[in-house]
């Protein structure tokens, strides 16, 4: 394992990388895997992923996860703390969360969903429920026998439902919704005492996030959450970029280009009216912008028929 022990240090591995760490020898994957564009489910599924964290730790996978522990056990290190989870006990890990290690023991496995950031915000429509703007947030619960089997069925149908062919995204999105809507009422209804503890710092990258959320559509500069945090624009982009390893611009402008397709997928209305309502200071920034982030021109990607996702 690496002998990183300072965070600052730590690397960043996306959903790219754990699907190519997957894909590479398929023989040390076991059990059921959908592989998507933006998300996996997986049925009785090994820890395959555990090389990215033994030879990277400390690492944030930067993606969101949620499982239920079918067999065997798994105690993840997150700071200081050992979440320590066995059969029936839901685990989630944001997509900000910095793992120090994890141990499983023999014959672990899981049912469960892993999401890219953006898939998230994409299937709430940018306005992602309260519990999910914590990028640090991990918590365990254990579930009663009769809430893992919802969790099972929802897990089962997004697995089938992935593998229809043409099946309208809408389908697939809203039962992610539903999904996620779920873990968030077993984390409310069963206690919310055993997450992490934030520092100051994750504090106000907390109050970032949430103000970011709120406001990108219009506000696109860090001097704004700046202020409202009563902070300098470098403090902030240090404390931002050094406890989640993305740029304090680039949460605002990825959370930007998201509203953007939202509006784009979802309404005809011209590209100079979206412009102004975006707070662009003309058409052409808002084009520039949007090629810059997806490769694509505004137009191109209004015009592309939803595909599977």
């Amino acid at each position: 394992m690496n002998n990183k022990n300072n965070l600052t240090e730590a690397a960043i591995s996306n959903f790219k990388d754990i699907v190519s760490l997957m894909e590479s020898d398929r023989t040390t994957v076991e059990g059921e895997v959908y592989v998507g564009s933006k998300f996996l489910v997986t049925i009785g599924c090994n820890p395959f992923f555990r090389p990215i964290i033994d030879e990277q730790s400390p690492v944030c996978m930067n993606v969101a996860r949620v499982v239920i522990i079918r067999s065997g056990w798994c105690e993840p290190v997150i700071g200081f703390k050992k979440y320590r989870c066995g059969p029936g006990d839901m685990l989630f890990i944001n997509w900000g969360v910095m793992l120090n290690g994890d141990s499983f023991g023999a014959n672990t496995t899981f049912d469960g969903i892993t999401v890219t950031e953006e898939y998230m915000k994409l299937v709430f429509g940018g306005r992602m429920p309260e519990v999910f703007l914590s990028p640090g947030l991990c918590f365990s619960v254990h579930l009663s026998e009769r809430e893992q089997t919802v969790w099972k069925q929802y897990v089962r149908t997004l697995y089938n439902l992935a593998h229809i062919r043409n099946i309208d995204p809408g389908v697939i999105r809203s039962l992610f919704v539903s999904a996620l809507n779920f873990t968030e009422s077993m984390y409310k209804s069963k206690g919310s005492d055993n997450h992490i503890a934030w520092s100051r710092n994750k504090r106000a990258i907390e109050r970032f996030i949430r103000l970011v959320n709120d406001h990108a559509k219009t506000e696109h500069e860090l001097d704004f959450y700046a202020s409202q945090l009563d902070m300098t624009t470098h403090y902030l982009g240090m404390i931002i970029k050094k406890d989640t390893g993305t740029t304090a611009k680039e949460w605002i402008d990825k959370t930007l280009c998201v509203l953007l397709q939202l509006e784009l997928r979802h309404t005809s209305k011209p590209l100079k009216v979206i412009a102004d309502e975006f707070n662009f200071v003309s058409l052409s920034s808002l084009c520039k912008f949007f090629k810059r982030r997806t490769g694509m021109t505004a137009s191109a990607y209004r015009l592309l028929s939803e595909h599977e996702e």
